[in-house]
C-alpha cells in the first residue's frame, strides 16, 4: 500500500507502515472463511484480536462459524460489531502451546481443508430453502425439515424473538408449494405481515383476523369456526394464510379461542399447516393460572407438538423463558432458537438441553453457547436442530421484508401502514364461515 507523497502534494511515494490490521486485512481481503490458526502465522494471538478491533472500527464487519472468520464491509444500517462478542472463545487454551510447537501451520490447512469440504455439503443440502440467516449461508434451511417440525424461540424481551419468528414466516408464505399457516398473536404486533417494509400493501395474501387492523373481527368464540374455516380453503386446494390477533381478549378469552382451535383441527382431514403461537406460555405454561381453558389449551398443544407431525402439523412457540413454558412441550420440540437471555434458571434449562446431544456439540462449544448467551447482540440466535441432518451454529437474522410491527413503539408517531387486501371470494367464504361482515 502505498501513498503519494506525505504532505498529500504528490511528490515521491513513499510505502505506508505495514501494520498489523493491514497484514490481517490482505489475508481476509479475498471474502472467504480463515481459521484462527491461520491468522496466527502473521501475528500473536493478542495482535490478531487488536488487528480485528482495528478493522472494526474502519468500517468492516466479520462473519464467524466456530473459530473461522470471514471479512466483509459493514452495511449502512448495521451496528458495529462488538470485538468482545465477536471473538469470544475464539482461540483454544492451549493455542500458545500450538504456535511454540510449530504445529500451526499444520493445523491451519487441516482446518482449511475441512471448512471448505463443509462449505460444499452446505451449499448442496441447504442451498435452497428457507433463508434466515444474513449472510444466507449460515442458515438457509431445508423446507422439508422445517415446515412440519415443533421447533420454539427463546430469549428475554426486546431481542428480537417475535422478529425471528416473523422472518420464519415470512419463508413458509413463499413456500412452493405453498404451506397454510396460522399466527396466534395476543399482543397485537403481527399483522405488518400484510405490507411491504415500506408500510404499502403487500402481495401476500394475508388475513388478519381481529385487533384494529383486522380484515375481519372474531370474539373468543369463533376458535373453532376459524379451523373450520382453514380446513375448507385446503379442501378447496387453497392454502389459508392468517394472523389471529388475540390483543383484545382478556387471557382467559385467548387461551378458549386457542383450545377452540386445535381441538377442531384434530378433527379434520390431515393437511400440512404450520402454526405459530406467540407468548407460548400463555398456551402451553408449566404453571398452570387460574383459567380453565388455560387448562385445556395446555392439552391440546402438547397433543400438537407430540403428535402433530404425523398429521402434517408443525408449530413454532416463542416465549421469554424456557423454564416458563410446559417442559412436556420443550422436550419433544425438533429445533430451538436461543436469543439472549441471563435469567440462571434459563441457562441451567438451555445446558439441559445442550447435553442431551453429546454426539454432536462439542463441551466447548457448549460453554461457548452458554457463555455468550447473556451478551448476544439484538437479532443473534442459535439455531440447534437434532436428526439428520443435525444443526448448531450461531446467526444473525436477516432483514425482514415485511412491515416491522413488532417494533417498540415511539410516543407520537403515526403510523401510515397499508394491508394488502384478500381477495374477494377469500373474504366472503371467510365472512360466511366466521359470520362477520368485512370491515
Amino acid at each position: 500500500m502505498y501513498l503519494t507523497g506525505s504532505d498529500g502534494s504528490g511528490g515521491e511515494s513513499v510505502e505506508e507502515p505495514d501494520t498489523i490490521e493491514r497484514k490481517i486485512l490482505r489475508v481476509m481481503f479475498d471474502r472467504r472463511f480463515h481459521t484462527d490458526l491461520e491468522l496466527a502465522e502473521k501475528a500473536s494471538p493478542s495482535e490478531v484480536l487488536s488487528a480485528i478491533g482495528e478493522l472494526l472500527a474502519e468500517g468492516y464487519a466479520f462473519d464467524r462459524i466456530g473459530r473461522r472468520l470471514r471479512l466483509r464491509s459493514r452495511g449502512l444500517s448495521e451496528a458495529p460489531q462488538d470485538v468482545g462478542v465477536l471473538v469470544c472463545g475464539l482461540y483454544p487454551a492451549n493455542f500458545e502451546e500450538k504456535i511454540s510447537s510449530g504445529v500451526a501451520g499444520e493445523e491451519a490447512e487441516e482446518a482449511e481443508s475441512a471448512v471448505e469440504g463443509e462449505l460444499e455439503v452446505e451449499a448442496s443440502v441447504f442451498g435452497s430453502g428457507l433463508v434466515l440467516s444474513d449472510p444466507p449461508d449460515h442458515l438457509t434451511v431445508p423446507k422439508e425439515h422445517l415446515g412440519s417440525l415443533a421447533s420454539v424461540i427463546l430469549a428475554k424481551r426486546g431481542v428480537g424473538k417475535t422478529y425471528l419468528g416473523q422472518v420464519i414466516v415470512e419463508e413458509f408464505l413463499r413456500m412452493d408449494p405453498p404451506i397454510t399457516v396460522v399466527v396466534f398473536d395476543p399482543t397485537g404486533v403481527w399483522w405488518g405481515l400484510g405490507a411491504d417494509a415500506e408500510g404499502r400493501p403487500s402481495d401476500r395474501e394475508v388475513v388478519v383476523l381481529g385487533g384494529s387492523r383486522g380484515h375481519l373481527p372474531i370474539t373468543h368464540a369463533d376458535g373453532k369456526r376459524l379451523a373450520s374455516l382453514v380446513g375448507e380453503r385446503v379442501g378447496a386446494g387453497k392454502p389459508f394464510r392468517g394472523v389471529a390477533d388475540l390483543s383484545a381478549m382478556a387471557p382467559s378469552e385467548q387461551h378458549e379461542f386457542v383450545a377452540d382451535f386445535c381441538e377442531m383441527l384434530f378433527t379434520l382431514p390431515q393437511f400440512p399447516i404450520h402454526l405459530v403461537f406467540d407468548e407460548a406460555d400463555e398456551f402451553a405454561p408449566q404453571k398452570l393460572g387460574v383459567s380453565g381453558h388455560q387448562r385445556r389449551s395446555l392439552g391440546h398443544v402438547e397433543r400438537l407438538v407430540m403428535r402433530g407431525r404425523a398429521r402434517g402439523i408443525g408449530a413454532t412457540l416463542i416465549s421469554l423463558r424456557p423454564a416458563v413454558v410446559s417442559k412436556n412441550v420443550i422436550s419433544q420440540v425438533d429445533a430451538l432458537y436461543l436469543m439472549r437471555m441471563s435469567e440462571p434458571n434459563d441457562l441451567r434449562a438451555v445446558r439441559s438441553r445442550l447435553e442431551n446431544f453429546e454426539s454432536g456439540i462439542t463441551p466447548e462449544q457448549r460453554e461457548q453457547c452458554l457463555g455468550l448467551l447473556p451478551v448476544l447482540p439484538v437479532g443473534t440466535a442459535y439455531f440447534l436442530r437434532g436428526g439428520d441432518p443435525f444443526m448448531f451454529r450461531r446467526f444473525k437474522v436477516r432483514t425482514k421484508n415485511s412491515y416491522d410491527s413488532s417494533r417498540t413503539p415511539v410516543a407520537g408517531e403515526v403510523l401510515r401502514v397499508v394491508l394488502g387486501k384478500p381477495r374477494p371470494d377469500l373474504l366472503a367464504v371467510a365472512s360466511k364461515i366466521l359470520g362477520k361482515e368485512p370491515r
